[in-house]
This record gives C-alpha cells, sequence and structure tokens, in this order.
C-alpha cells in the first residue's frame, strides 16, 4: 500500500467516524410516541426507551386500573417500537450489508477442504 493509498484510507476513515458520531448524537434527541385504548394513554419514550411522559385523556376515569395499567404498557411498547423504527431509519445509511448464514454444507465442506490441507 503506498503513502497515497494509506493516507485517503486514514482520510476515510475518519469521515466515516465523524458521521456516526453525527449520527450517535442526533439518536440521542429521538423520541418515540405510543398510544392505546382509543388514545386515551399516550406515552413518550427517549431514544433510549426510557418512558419520559405520559398523557391521559379527560375520558380515562372510564377505565378501570388494571386497564389503564394495561394500557400504559401497551402504549410503551408501541413508542420503544417508534423510536427503535426511527433509529433504524436514521443509521440505514450507514449499516453493514449481512450476508446471511454460512449453511451447514458449507461449513462441513470447509471443514473437509482444511482437513485435506493437513493431509
Amino acid at each position: 500500500m503506498s503513502d497515497n493509498d494509506f493516507t485517503a484510507s486514514v482520510a476515510e476513515f475518519r469521515e466515516q467516524a465523524a458521521e456516526i458520531g453525527r449520527l450517535q448524537d442526533e439518536r440521542t434527541r429521538l423520541m418515540g410516541t405510543g398510544t392505546a385504548e382509543r388514545r386515551r394513554v399516550t406515552v413518550t419514550v427517549n431514544a433510549d426507551g426510557i418512558v419520559i411522559d405520559i398523557k391521559f385523556s379527560s375520558d380515562i376515569g372510564d377505565l378501570e386500573y388494571d386497564e389503564i395499567a394495561a394500557a400504559i404498557t401497551e402504549a410503551s411498547r408501541h413508542a420503544v417500537a417508534d423510536v427503535a423504527r426511527q433509529t433504524t431509519a436514521l443509521f440505514a445509511p450507514i449499516a453493514v450489508e449481512t450476508t446471511g448464514r454460512v449453511g451447514l454444507e458449507e461449513t462441513l465442506a470447509d471443514i473437509a477442504a482444511l482437513r485435506d490441507l493437513n493431509r
């Protein structure tokens, strides 16, 4: 590798690291929202999925306490899913493509090839 190639690789690495840092900073400002019980309960979570706000509609009194508790849990799940979708979309431009799992047949063939090399 020439000095120019090395310098270019280092510069590219620094650019990628700066972009990741920028995206991580932006991620910390994300919030997700979820509702339940016909919008009687609204939960907002931060980027880490921690509840930061719960709001109840004026007709929340129509529900029993266990129904309210279940609605808070359901709305929280929706809010966490919302912030997870936002995070995935935010990092999509830099996401690494995976090739998937190596199959059993490929693994066994590789092991056999290694065994043949040692003979």
